[in-house]
This record gives structure tokens, C-alpha cells and sequence, in this order.
């Protein structure tokens, strides 16, 4: 399932407009952010844009709390669609590798080089994220690789997405350069992957 591009950022506008607006109004509700790691998290199970979430989790708790927010958020919504994954088994994918090759070569390089692969995905805009959750999940990913290539290959986006949510409540904040840097840097950090594992998303 994918969502157009006008339809994220209309969702992303949606998200920090409110969230600014709450923070105006209530000041910053650090002591939600147990339950917007769980809103976050549940969101991505239903392919809820992550940038939207990250954003507004920057808008609602600043910058430091913000990125903890969602890195926590990110880990425990790709966690909980794993196990998913894996309850139902290896069976709910064979008619998908059957019928999509892309997907299949996708299956062999996450069997092949698990978490190259699932850092890969992370890092460049390929497939939704709950999409490789799933996928790596019926591919018989390890667990540890595809949990440690999810922190490393999503954390510049969360940065960078966080900071442009803290830095939309506060416009006059001397760190307002610094989301566009860290999509510079998430950027520079893509196009190094493609270029070092080419063949990781080969015929994806």
C-alpha cells in the first residue's frame, strides 16, 4: 500500500499544525510520551506515513525527547509487525514470490545478506516500512541483524524528521538549519549505500 506524495505532505502539514497548536496551547506534554511511542508504533502497522509521525513527535516533545519518542516508536512498531510476520509463517508469502519477482529477488538478498539488505530498505525510500517489516519477517531474517540494520538505516530520517518537527514550533530557533542538513545527510548516506551494495535492491 502506498500513499501519494500530496497525501504525505498533507498528512505531515495536518500533524504539525496540530501538534503546534497543542504545544502552543498546553506547552509541551512530556509526560504523553509513553502513549504516543504506542500511538506511533500501532500508526505504522496500519502504514501510517513515518515521516508524519516523526515530525509531530519533534513538534510535541522537542528535539531530544522527540527523537527518543520515535526511535522508540519505530523500533517497537517494526518489533511488533516481525512477530507478526512470523506468526503467520513463510506460507503467506509463496503465492506474493510466485506472482511478484521483484519480491522474490528480494526474498534471496534477505536470506543472503540480512542486515545489508534490510539496511538497504531502511536507508533508501524502496518499499513502505511496514512492508519490510513483513517481508523480512517471512523471509527468515535473524532478529538481531534486521532489529540492529532497523536502528542504524532509519535513524538519519527520525533525526531529520524530528528536527523539522521541533524546529516548526519554535521558527526563530538558531537550529533551524539543521533539518535540512540531516536530510543532507541521510542523502549522502543513500546514494554511499547504493553505491557500496549495488546489488542489495537489484530488481527491486
Amino acid at each position: 500500500m502506498r500513499t501519494s506524495p500530496r497525501a504525505r505532505l498533507a498528512l505531515l502539514a495536518l500533524l504539525l499544525a496540530a501538534a503546534a497548536g497543542a504545544v502552543i496551547a498546553l506547552g509541551r506534554p512530556t509526560g504523553a510520551a509513553p502513549y504516543f511511542i504506542a500511538l506511533y508504533a500501532l500508526c505504522t502497522l496500519v502504514f501510517v506515513p513515518k515521516p508524519a509521525l516523526t515530525a509531530a513527535a519533534g513538534a510535541l516533545f522537542g528535539a531530544g525527547l522527540g527523537l527518543a519518542v520515535a526511535v522508540t516508536g519505530t523500533l517497537l512498531g517494526a518489533l511488533l509487525a516481525f512477530a507478526a510476520g512470523r506468526l503467520l509463517g513463510r506460507d503467506a508469502l509463496r503465492p506474493l514470490l510466485r506472482r511478484y519477482r521483484p519480491l522474490a529477488t528480494l526474498d534471496r538478498r534477505l536470506t543472503g545478506r540480512p542486515f545489508v539488505s534490510v539496511l538497504t530498505l531502511r536507508v533508501l525510500p524502496i518499499m513502505p516500512f511496514t512492508a519490510v517489516n513483513l517481508t523480512a519477517a517471512f523471509s527468515g531474517t535473524p532478529w538481531l541483524p534486521y532489529t540492529a540494520a532497523t536502528l542504524v538505516g532509519t535513524l538519519p530520517a527520525n533525526v531529520a524528521y524530528t528536527l523539522a518537527g521541533a524546529t516548526a514550533t519554535n521558527p526563530t530557533s538558531p537550529m533551524l538549519w539543521a533539518p535540512a542538513a540531516a536530510l543532507l545527510l541521510l542523502l549522502g548516506a543513500a546514494a554511499l549505500i547504493r553505491r557500496r551494495v549495488p546489488d542489495a535492491t537489484a530488481e527491486s
